[in-house]
């Protein structure tokens, strides 16, 4: 202590440089680290300017093959495989460009470099690669543990590289779990059809382990991207003891089904796209599974089987006493093929929940003039408010507004007109309002003028009156003003 005391000024002194030194030797690593990083950085983007043009003349096919190989294999360096990765997938490429991709990484050696990194082991170029980046080394091995091995599930799965599939079903027991949602990614783009059983299995194991850090939304949508003949794969699950396995199993088949009939008009699973035993299964298991939510889910596909069990078995989910299962009942049924059946749909218009009154409207709807016919008879008839107010909506937005006036203005009075008066009822006139003032048919404003232009409804008034000062035609406007001057003097009276 005398000691520090006496040499005070030494002591400071001695500590104020060992502090500069430090700072300055700080700063300078920094401009260092920033100048070695500019560096880099500027190599990377000088070799894009370079050989992105010709990956884009190769993936268009403008390029010999042979010739742009040999130009990509001229790249070197430490950190080859990173920019080669960077040029080759810069863009993800289309379905035509896939092949040539997919070639080209195999023979620059990059499928070998991912085939490596996926199954964990650090190559040497990998380590070069990590040693050649700016950034600290530990930082740089600790982003290798994971990210690497995610990187590469996707990128193999990008270029749809088959013969990897057994890696990437291995990667779905990864210990982490991003590099298991980018496997199982990887897994529904490149469909290999070997590998739908290990995702069903997995798919199982989720559901009966829900600790697992796959989710099942992930394995789902993986086995939904495979096409439709993978399904007879699913049948042990559709067999299965657990309910929501059976669920999953049919919810898949169903969002494969409406998928493909998305792409076909009047698409029917016959026996050479849907084996006869899946099609038992369904029309002898699902429909009648405890399962509600596997009855419903199965309506859907039952509706486009070609096959005579079909209609009477959703006719008996149309009755299910589950409300959700016949609303998809209802909703399946909504195909011309099913014309016939147009009376057991209009019966669901006094269905007890709204939803399906609501789909049975829209069902009818489908079903052309026989639908319509149904539709307005209910409407005509019932007594129940909600029920009419849903069936008007829905014919507003089905637009048959256009149609009914047309009917009405050619036709004898009839039930058209009915329709119209409960419309103006209930205060609906705005769009048969619109319809009539864009409509060229003189007689059709005739008919509607004699015929409703004194109801009390606040539109038809509205536009009675615009007749009687705006309109063209004398003989029109004239009526126009005979039938205000005769509703004021009936109001008087």
């Amino acid at each position: 202590m005398p000691f520090l005391i006496e040499h005070i000024t030494e002591v400071v002194v001695t500590i104020l440089f060992l502090v500069l030194l430090g700072t300055g030797a700080l700063m300078v690593a920094t401009i260092a680290r920033r100048q070695r990083r500019d560096k880099y950085f500027q190599r990377i983007d000088d070799l894009r300017q370079r050989y992105s043009p010709v990956i884009t003349s190769l993936l268009a096919q403008k390029l010999e093959y042979e010739r742009g190989l040999a130009v990509l294999k001229g790249i070197s360096g430490r950190d080859r495989i990173f920019v080669l990765e960077q040029l080759c997938l810069e863009k993800r490429p289309t379905l035509d460009q896939v092949p040539i991709l997919r070639r080209l990484c195999e023979d620059l050696g990059l499928v070998k470099v991912w085939q490596q990194r996926l199954s964990g082991r650090l190559d040497a170029s990998t380590i070069r690669e990590a040693l050649g980046r700016p950034g600290g080394l530990l930082e740089r091995v600790g982003r290798l543990h994971f990210l690497v091995r995610a990187k590469a599930a996707d990128n193999l799965g990008i270029i749809q590289h088959r013969p990897i599939w057994p890696l990437l079903v291995k990667a779905l027991d990864d210990p982490h779990p991003d590099v298991q949602a980018v496997a199982v990614r990887s897994l529904a783009t490149i469909q290999e059809p070997d590998s739908f059983a290990p995702l069903v299995a997995r798919l199982h194991a989720v559901v009966l382990k829900p600790s697992s850090t796959l989710s099942v939304r992930a394995v789902k949508t993986a086995l939904v991207s495979f096409p439709l003949k993978q399904t007879v794969g699913l049948i042990p699950s559709l067999n299965y003891s657990n309910r929501r396995i059976r669920f999953l199993a049919t919810d898949i088949i169903r969002e494969i089904v409406e998928r493909h009939a998305a792409w076909e008009e009047e698409f029917v699973l016959d026996a050479k796209v849907f084996p006869p035993e899946l099609s038992d299964v369904f029309l002898n298991q699902l429909c009648f599974d405890e399962n509600p939510d596997v009855r419903a889910r199965a309506a859907p596909v039952i509706s486009h089987l070609e096959d005579p069990r079909a209609t009477p078995v959703l006719l008996t989910l149309l009755e299910d006493t589950q409300w959700f299962v016949r609303l998809h009942a209802v909703r399946a049924l909504a195909k011309r093929k099913y014309l016939s059946q147009a009376l057991q749909v209009a019966q669901r218009l006094t269905d007890l929940h709204w939803m399906v009154r609501e789909a049975a409207a829209r069902t009818l709807l489908v079903f052309g003039r026989a639908g319509s016919d149904h539709l307005a008879s209910h409407f005509l008839r019932t007594e129940d408010r909600y029920s009419r107010e849903q069936i008007a909506d829905e014919m507003q937005r089905a637009g048959l507004i256009p149609s009914l006036l047309a009917q009405y203005g050619s036709g004898e009075d009839g039930a058209e007109g009915r329709v119209i008066e409960q419309f103006a009822q209930m205060g609906k006139t705005s769009y048969l309002i619109s319809v009539l003032q864009s409509s060229s048919e003189r007689d059709l404003r005739k008919k509607f003028l004699q015929g409703f232009g004194r109801h009390p409804d606040p539109q038809i008034r509205a536009w009675v009156r615009h007749l009687a000062t705006r309109e063209p035609d004398e003989e029109l406007r004239a009526l126009a003003e005979a039938t205000i001057h005769g509703a004021v003097s009936k109001g008087e009276s």
